[in-house]
């Protein structure tokens, strides 16, 4: 049983897309997904809602007047869940239908506490996309700070037991933008007995709609979370 969270901000035209194509291609389990909302402007909350009385698994969250925050609305949308194994993916078909069914399988026939989907593992060097090229540069400046295993620090497609979080405190990992996927791994790899995996799984741009990423700041950004996380837990 799985519980898929999708963090959206002005996204209808890719809702309208990967929703029905979840539940068509994951009706060999028992499933949910919950839109998150970051207060879209664009008409993403009408669409949601019209989804709502197509498909009965599907629940929707407004964070309207919450403070736009990517983390936050990953917490909001794990905390509104119902099932043990939590799945997270952006809905801009960047992470692939075709992926999180291997994904789930994935699960299905392993123990996996933590499965981290990453662009890199199997060294993809066909792929000419900025993002994706400064994605790559990017973690192996990252990966030293946090001490990390894991190859893709911030793709933010990944699944975990809901059970992991009960110890960990939300308020220091949900937060921000994409930098709460590294501190989840992060607090997560203290735990001696994780078992975790890195999937490989085919990243493609988005279609649709503008990127919310502002390379330059974001990176900035995460740069000085990493540092603080670093002298945080060397105090």
């Amino acid at each position: 049983m799985f519980s898929i969270i999708l963090p959206v901000y002005n996204e209808k035209e890719n809702i309208q897309i990967i929703i029905p194509l979840i539940f068509q291609n994951l009706n060999f389990v028992e499933c949910e997904i919950i839109i998150v909302d970051d207060d879209s402007k664009d008409g993403t909350d009408k669409v949601s809602e019209e989804l709502k009385n197509r498909f009965k698994n599907l629940k929707y969250l407004n964070r309207k007047n919450n403070g736009r925050s990517l983390g936050a609305s990953v917490a909001d949308g794990i905390k509104a869940s119902k099932y043990e194994n939590i799945i997270l993916m952006d809905c801009d078909l960047s992470h692939s239908v075709e992926d999180l069914i291997k994904l789930v399988n994935l699960k299905q026939n392993n123990d996996y506490d933590l499965i981290c989907c990453s662009r890199f593992k199997n060294n993809n060097t066909t792929i000419l996309s900025l993002r994706y090229q400064l994605s790559k540069i990017y973690n192996h400046i990252l990966k030293p700070f946090i001490s990390s295993k894991v190859l893709d620090n911030l793709s933010g497609f990944f699944l975990l037991k809901k059970n992991l979080l009960d110890d960990l405190n939300f308020d220091n990992i949900f937060y921000g933008y994409g930098d709460y996927y590294f501190r989840l791994i992060y607090y997560l790899q203290k735990r001696k007995d994780l078992k975790i995996y890195e999937m490989s799984f085919t990243w493609v741009d988005r279609q649709y709609g503008k990127s919310k990423t502002k390379f330059l700041n974001i990176f900035l950004r995460y740069t000085y979370e990493a540092i603080k996380l670093r002298l945080k837990n060397l105090i």
